[in-house]
């Protein structure tokens, strides 16, 4: 028997099943559009299946009004397609001036192209809807083979390199991973590397997998919202970005006494900026160059500053490599095809 949806039966199905009873004709019509809203909303999140048919629960709606609404057919704007590493508004607002930088320097309008997950984002790519997009390292690896080139990565305290680190809330008695097994944990998103390929890489060392080590699993589409879940003891630990981790904590130093880094993954390339294989020569010289010279320009520092980051430098593919061993390990990403 298939079983019913998590959503369903914790938190819709009592909405449901709850008397309401209208005040008056117009807050009649409030509570039947807002299980109507619901309802949709279940149907849509019920249909997402995850790595290894895991169960999902989404920590919060995404909000993507902050998205440039012109129409992706727009020929005379340049895309730049951005994955919700932070929650979809913070996400887009550190963008921006991202975006007014490349405007200045390639003489385009810029619409910037959010998506809820990475997958997404690799089919705009892949499908030429976008011209160049930020993405997860995991995405670019499972995404190689559907005609993602690396363009340029980003540059922190001279590095270009990042870290899956697992977080617990700092009152948690949690030290190892094999302390995990049967509790709630916290992924990103099915394709990043930080939040899903490499906590599952460290369970299947295990000899296991997340389905029967973990008693649940969340996926929540934000490192922020990871982090959140975790200081809300929504989740008992989760796999974040130690890009993102070290940037909460500049934001607010008493995260430091909240939460515990249990286990770090080793490091590996920094998140990549890509384009699609067949881009205009032309157009992938001048985005670039206009990533390589953004610290020398004023506005390109400003848009640094937005994005924590340095500078951005060329990419070294070999970078990469430790992530492509660990999909290859996970059986539900390498056996993955090219969708056509």
């Amino acid at each position: 028997m298939k079983k019913e949806n998590i959503f369903i039966k914790t938190w819709l199905k009592p909405v449901l099943e709850r008397r309401l009873v209208p005040v008056n004709k117009c807050r009649s019509g409030f509570y039947v559009k807002l299980v109507i809203l619901l309802v949709f909303s279940m149907l849509i999140l019920s249909g997402c299946q995850g790595t290894a048919n895991l169960p999902q629960v989404s920590i919060k709606p995404s909000d993507h009004s902050q998205t440039n609404p012109q129409p992706l057919e727009n020929k005379d704007v340049l895309k730049v397609g951005i994955s919700s590493v932070l929650s979809p508004r913070e996400t887009v607002e550190n963008y921006q001036p991202f975006a007014d930088y490349l405007q200045k320097k390639i003489g385009r309008t810029v619409q910037l192209v959010q998506r809820q997950t990475y997958q997404e984002i690799n089919e705009l790519v892949k499908n030429q809807e976008v011209d160049v997009a930020f993405i997860c390292s995991g995405a670019y690896v499972v995404g190689e083979k559907d005609n993602l080139e690396l363009l340029a990565v980003p540059e922190v305290n001279g590095k270009s390199t990042y870290q899956s680190y697992i977080i617990v809330n700092a009152n948690s008695s949690i030290q190892q991973i094999m302390d995990l097994k049967g509790q709630v944990f916290g992924f990103t998103d099915p394709i990043s590397f930080s939040g899903t390929i490499a906590p599952t890489y460290m369970v299947t060392q295990l000899k296991t997998t997340p389905k029967d080590f973990f008693g649940r699993v969340v996926y929540t589409y934000s490192h922020d919202n990871s982090i959140k879940a975790v200081l809300d003891n929504v989740v008992s630990a989760a796999g974040v970005d130690s890009l993102v981790y070290q940037y909460a904590v500049s934001k607010d130093p008493t995260l430091k006494n909240k939460l515990r880094i249990i286990v770090e993954s080793p490091e590996v390339g920094s998140p990549p900026v890509v384009v699609n294989h067949q881009i205009d020569p032309n157009l992938k010289t001048a985005l670039q160059e206009a990533l390589l010279q953004m610290d020398s320009d004023p506005i390109g520092r400003k848009a640094l500053k937005a994005l924590l980051y340095d500078r951005f430098v060329l990419p070294n593919p070999k970078a990469y490599e430790p992530i492509e061993t660990m999909v290859n390990a996970i059986p539900a990403l390498a056996q993955q095809e090219p969708k056509g």
